[in-house]
């Protein structure tokens, strides 16, 4: 934090109050240059007088005006979630007055307080807990009914039990931000699973593995990323479509990238709706409700992987109308948190 027995020109407060002093001495220094020019020296009164007020000026720009506009700025950061603490590269070069860095020296010893983690640490605690009551009763349920569906002898309703409690014991209970890519997979196969509960044989599901997929299963990607474009692909594709839809998981590497492929054989969008939504995914990732659930998932997708593994690594959409899309996933081959804390130092 800044010292507070640094100089005090470096408070707005006091370079107003300079200013004010700078003002009232203009005014008696006008009034004496009047005095004594007293009718002859109206040329040498306009010039004191411009040479006052271009000073004043300048000073009002850069020793206040502007300081004033980095305080709005640093303002506007505070109430979006940023301490300039918590920046090693932020060296604050103004301050509004003593009182206010005697708050934001208050605010720092406050947050890093052993009572402040220690209330973190019991609200997170709290919150795990509770978040482990309402997944275990859902399981409990769902055995219930698979068990007595098993008992009655039906077999479907309790495969489809079985199916959506694996469902939801990944979604739900897993509360790692990245997982591997075999454990992606086996989780859409899972979702595959309950779909074809709904559309029997009229849907299919093909998963094309790279030669390196021993090593590629292993990569890190983040949680929930094949998923909801599997979801997408079948709700917004081949559902609609006449006959059969493939639905397809292309898994690959290119040097360190590693690439990953959702198509579909369902119906496609126009190139005006396709263009809006590369524009969305790419621009804005943060899509309003009115877009559609479709878009929303996706820019879900895409803005996970932009925090996670930063902007030089996205998802695109490719599609033609009445033949299919494809929605393609960039992603850096990492095996470890370490390797991805490195990816983060580098980029």
């Amino acid at each position: 934090m800044i010292d507070m027995t640094e100089k005090k020109s470096r408070f707005l407060s006091w370079r107003l109050l300079v200013f004010g002093l700078i003002l009232t001495s203009a005014f008696f220094l006008l009034a004496a240059v009047a005095a004594f020019a007293a009718g002859s020296g109206q040329m040498l009164i306009f010039a004191v007088c411009a040479g006052e007020l271009i000073f004043c000026a300048a000073f009002f720009y850069f020793f206040i005006h502007r300081p004033w506009r980095e305080i709005e700025l640093l303002f506007t950061r505070i109430g979006e979630g940023f301490f300039p603490e918590e920046d090693p590269g932020f060296t604050a070069d103004m301050e509004l007055s003593p009182g206010f860095l005697k708050m934001m020296e208050k605010i720092y010893h406050l947050r890093h307080s052993q009572q402040y983690h220690m209330m973190n640490r019991r609200q997170i605690q709290y919150l795990a807990l509770q978040n482990q009551i309402n997944p275990h009763f859902l399981y409990n349920t769902l055995d219930g009914i698979r068990s007595e569906a098993l008992l009655d002898g039906a077999k479907t309703v309790a495969e489809m039990s079985e199916a959506l409690a694996t469902f939801f014991r990944y979604t739900i209970s897993k509360v790692e931000n990245l997982v591997t890519v075999e454990e992606e997979i086996e989780n859409c196969e899972t979702y595959f699973k309950i779909q074809q509960f709904r559309f029997g044989d009229r849907l299919k599901l093909e998963i094309v593995r790279d030669e390196e997929w021993d090593r590629l299963s292993h990569c890190l990607i983040p949680k929930l990323t094949l998923q909801p474009i599997l979801e997408n692909s079948i709700i917004h594709g081949t559902e609609l479509k006449l006959g059969e839809g493939v639905s397809k998981i292309i898994v690959q590497r290119s040097g360190k990238l590693l690439l990953v492929r959702v198509s579909d054989n369902g119906i496609g969008m126009n190139e005006e709706t396709l263009m809006k939504l590369n524009s969305r995914l790419n621009t804005d990732p943060e899509v309003d409700s009115t877009e559609g659930e479709g878009s929303i998932a996706l820019a879900n997708v895409s803005n996970r992987i932009h925090l996670i593994f930063g902007e030089d690594y996205n998802l695109h959409v490719y599609s033609i109308e009445n033949q299919g899309t494809d929605v393609d996933i960039t992603l850096p081959v990492v095996y470890s948190e370490k390797e991805l804390a490195g990816l983060r130092a580098v980029s």
